[in-house]
């Protein structure tokens, strides 16, 4: 007996154990929970951003759920996926062969064990083409002629096992599918709401470099990434999967940076890069969050057919450049307008004329063929030179984008407005101004969204006072300087609420632009542009102001220090009176990468209203700066 009382108690032990153990098998997991798990989840996109932004799948393609209510339901949708398997034959359209990534996962944790992936011809006939080694992810710069890439761009290079040429490897891309009829306004609008359907593609990365190198003048940065071969795998089996699907495109939050995230998600548990982003998402600090997670290997840079032809400029002779440009642009025998030259610069002349010729060809598209045939000729001409190398190599920039300040800012300053005090506070969205820490970013090219300043100050009778001093919705400005070859256009456009000096007690809505021409001199760069300037309120004369006028600059911009001097007059065309007249300087000092010290000074003139006498203002702040 009193062996038989301890028995049983053993046996309950034992029994406990032995079904504690087989639930605890992969195979018999409980399917509640492994719908929670974080690799379910990012195969089927589950991930919020955006301030209203509820949790459920980003993908907005039905034919990427297998439940009705997949979107919003991952356990419904796990056993969906179980029994679509489980019923699934090996055809090319069947639910096995559209998901090898989910099968792959679901059979790590048990499930399927007697399904192969190697059956499914059409899959591993495209996953053998692919021939994945590894990933790089590419970065080109901002393109500030574009609203989809003003913040940049990025996509990943998939290197092949076999070969040497990655502009033969495949790119994968997420882009919008946009409206070809639609103009630049309806553009934005569709991208900043979702009105357009973002997708997927697999293409060949020269013509990607193509599309960024050549057309849109796009230097480009390569970071290597260190995953492991499952990892790359499982990111090629994802891909297959999400190609022929679509998600909402978003300019700010669900963009081509934020997507790729979630695919190096998808591809490894050790990964959570979409995370670090709540409210949107910036293609440099996409980069920035890679680079924090450890899995950058290497980088690389990859200078645009421009870059090139610049560094080749400021390394020629102005008769090598007039030759070259003639070569290319009139009906010259090559050989004979070299012959006079030395073998040097001989070979300078013909490599610089089939950079411009292919500049010509592709981004400018002027006579395609011509163009095609007077490269081959260059080409030609130029095998018969000894001279290799006559040019040096394109350098390295000292910092990458991503090494940058970062995108959001907050300021506060200390100044003076007509000799009376004032305390103002701001914030700034994103992303640069002309005055902001250089380090990574383009010369010369200004883009802020959303940039509130709040003023308190001193009134003329001594009492204070609070108020918006401004609201800039959008600032751009692109000042690209002109040489012998290129001549960009230089340009800015801005909108928002201000206090004009004419008119301090009104917030008024205005939008203003202007159109002109840069020049570089000494690293120095001056541009001259002709603006106007409109504001609409009830509470100024004729309910509007409208005028135009030039406006003249030098921005002098280096590692540590940025200085600009404008001044701009706006002759009065209709409404108002304003009959502006203002000089600004400004002057900063960078502190280190996210933080900055700045003082400005303005001096303006402008008609007092209802008055006929003229009045001045002027205007002094120090300001910190820190980004974030």
């Amino acid at each position: 007996m009193h062996s038989t009382h301890h028995s049983l108690p053993l046996t309950r032990y034992f029994i406990c154990a032995l079904v504690f153990f087989i639930h605890s098998l992969p195979g018999h997991a409980d399917e509640a929970a492994l719908a929670q798990e974080r690799q379910w989840l990012d195969l089927l996109h589950y991930h919020q951003i955006g301030l209203f932004s509820t949790f459920e799948s980003q993908a907005d393609d039905p034919r990427f759920f297998f439940a009705e209510t997949g979107k919003i339901d991952p356990y419904a949708e796990l056993l969906a996926t179980l029994n679509a398997f489980e019923a699934s034959d090996y055809a090319a359209d069947s639910a096995l062969c559209r998901f090898p990534a989910r099968l792959h996962w679901l059979q790590s944790k048990g499930y399927l064990l007697d399904k192969d992936i190697e059956n499914c011809t059409t899959f591993q006939d495209w996953y053998t083409k692919i021939d994945a080694k590894s990933l790089t992810l590419a970065f080109p710069a901002a393109y500030l002629n574009s609203p989809s890439s003003m913040y940049g761009h990025t996509f990943i290079r998939i290197n092949r096992k076999q070969g040497n040429n990655p502009l033969l490897d495949y790119s994968i891309n997420y882009a919008a599918n946009a409206d070809p009829t639609d103009n630049e306004l309806v553009f934005s609008y569709k991208g900043l709401t979702g009105g357009y359907p973002g997708v997927f593609s697999v293409l060949p990365y020269y013509q990607k470099i193509k599309e960024y190198s050549f057309l849109e003048a796009r230097d480009v940065w390569e970071y290597d990434l260190a995953l492991t071969d499952e990892e790359v795998a499982q990111f090629v089996r994802h891909t297959w999967e999400i190609q022929n699907t679509h998600f909402d495109y978003y300019f700010f939050t669900e963009n081509c940076s934020y997507h790729l995230l979630t695919l190096l998600d998808a591809a490894s548990p050790r990964l959570r890069l979409s995370e670090a982003f709540t409210v949107s998402a910036i293609p440099a600090d996409t980069v920035r969050v890679i680079e924090q997670a450890g899995i950058v290997a290497d980088t690389h840079f990859r200078p645009s057919t421009m870059s090139l032809m610049t560094h080749m400029l400021e390394n020629t002779s102005d008769a090598v450049q007039t030759t070259a440009r003639a070569i290319v642009e009139e009906d010259l025998d090559i050989v004979s307008s070299i012959q006079h030259k030395s073998s040097l610069e001989q070979a300078q002349t013909l490599d610089l004329a089939y950079q411009y010729s292919r500049y010509l060809s592709v981004r400018k598209k002027q006579d395609q063929k011509k163009q095609s045939q007077k490269a081959i000729g260059i080409l030609s001409a130029r095998s018969k030179i000894p001279e290799n190398q006559v040019f040096s190599d394109y350098p390295r920039p000292a910092y990458r984008d991503d090494q940058g300040h970062n995108s959001s800012r907050i300021e506060a300053s200390f100044g003076y407005f007509n000799e009376l005090p004032y305390t103002q506070i701001g914030i700034r969205a994103a992303y640069h101004d002309r005055l902001d820490n250089l380090p990574g970013y383009l010369k010369g090219a200004k883009l802020e969204m959303f940039h509130a300043q709040f003023r308190h100050r001193e009134t003329a009778d001594g009492k204070h006072s609070n108020e918006i001093e401004r609201i800039g919705l959008i600032d751009i400005a692109s000042y690209s300087p002109r040489n012998a070859f290129l001549s960009p256009i230089s340009w800015e456009v801005s909108t928002g609420l201000k206090r004009p000096d004419s008119e301090r007690d009104e917030l008024l809505p205005f939008l203003s632009a202007g159109w002109g021409a840069s020049y570089l001199w000494r690293n120095q760069l001056f541009y001259v542009l002709g603006r106007f300037d409109f504001n609409l309120d009830n509470d100024i004369e004729k309910g509007h102001h409208f005028s135009l006028g030039p406006k003249i600059g030098w921005l002098s911009q280096y590692d540590n220090w940025t200085m600009n001097l404008e001044f701009s007059q706006g002759f009065d065309i209709s409404g108002a009176e304003f009959e502006q007249r203002d000089i600004e300087f400004g002057i900063a000092r960078r502190l280190d990468k996210d933080w900055q010290l700045r003082f400005s000074a303005g001096y303006a003139s402008h008609a007092q209203p209802k008055q006929s006498d003229k009045t001045f203002t002027e205007n002094v702040s120090l300001s910190l700066m820190h980004y974030f």
